[in-house]
């Protein structure tokens, strides 16, 4: 899973939402450069703290994923009954 992007688009979208706030409350532009700063900052922090969570959990996932290989089964084998995995044993 591609999780590089998600800390940009999370500051983005709070960028987007703090200047439509900005302009609807009529803030002045010293006070909205503050704001802008602290909220890109924080969301910048929340983005990675998602990201690290979301690659903690992904990669969690994959070590976990159990493979045709791993079951001794090679090129598509398909099962269609347990007797053949049985008769395989017994030789």
């Amino acid at each position: 899973m591609k999780t590089k992007q998600i800390p940009a688009m999370v500051t983005l979208f709070a960028a987007f939402a703090m200047c439509i706030i900005s302009y609807v409350n009529d803030y002045s532009l010293s006070f909205f450069i503050r704001a802008m700063f602290f909220v890109l900052v924080g969301f910048f922090i929340l983005g990675m703290i998602i990201k690290l969570v979301l690659d903690f959990n992904v990669s969690k996932l994959d070590e976990e994923f159990i493979t045709a290989d791993d079951l001794g089964f090679a090129d598509g084998e398909i099962i269609e009954d347990m007797e053949f995995i049985e008769e395989e044993q017994e030789s």
